[in-house]
């Protein structure tokens, strides 16, 4: 077991390509094993996800607007929390990442449902929006508010980029209510006992996917 860091010992700090495979490991260790989603379908780790893991690490590089949760108590100052983030912009056209994941390609049908009909740009009056595709915290860290403070620091660099809203889609509860503590708004909703087709009716108080959104 990791040995619990103190909040006073754990750092905020941008993402860089040296934490690149730090972040992976996390994310394969953690997320696709433990979020609500992700453990109701059981993933195959790490062949069935990585071309997606890859792509969203590396974006989230290029736009520079997301972070890592240091523990500086560690030998090797590892990573034990991420927010990957990123920028949609009204003009750009974004093209969809085609993967053979059928599991993957069914989640992203579900935050498409989500989606459908919230016009975020018009609703905020603004061309650019900042988004957060992932949060992930090492199960062994939780309860210190590190999850609170990715989110916080990510929108004051969502504020100097000039930015004027963010969203998120939250496919369980416990992300839901990180944001909803940052005042986010719930956009829509849907749940998975009727847009699961039979695969999601088991999700017990994780059982709805949302879309928040809030003014910067």
């Amino acid at each position: 077991m990791a040995s619990l860091a103190t909040s006073s010992n754990i750092k905020i700090v941008p993402l860089v390509s040296e934490y690149r495979q730090a972040v992976v490991n996390l994310l394969m260790s953690s997320f696709f094993i433990q979020e609500p989603l992700n453990a109701q379908l059981q993933f195959d780790i790490p062949h069935e996800p990585l071309t997606w893991i890859d792509y969203l690490v590396d974006g989230s590089l290029r736009t520079q607007c997301s972070f890592v949760a240091i523990d500086t108590t560690s030998p090797y100052q590892s990573v034990i929390g991420v927010i990957l983030n990123g920028i949609s912009d009204r003009a750009r056209q974004e093209k969809d990442l085609i993967v053979e994941s059928e599991k993957l390609n069914f989640i992203f049908s579900l935050f498409d449902k989500v989606s459908n009909g919230s016009d975020l740009f018009e609703l905020y009056k603004t061309d650019q929006l900042f988004h957060f595709d992932i949060i992930n915290v090492d199960e062994h860290q939780r309860r210190q508010n590190i999850s609170g403070r990715l989110i916080e620091t990510s929108e004051e660099k969502a504020r100097q980029l000039g930015l004027k809203a963010a969203f998120v889609i939250c496919s369980g509860l416990y992300s839901r209510k990180a944001f909803e503590r940052r005042q986010y708004d719930v956009i829509n909703e849907i749940l998975y006992a009727i847009h699961g087709n039979g695969r999601l009716n088991d999700m017990g108080e994780h059982d709805r996917c949302s879309l928040l959104a809030k003014q910067l």
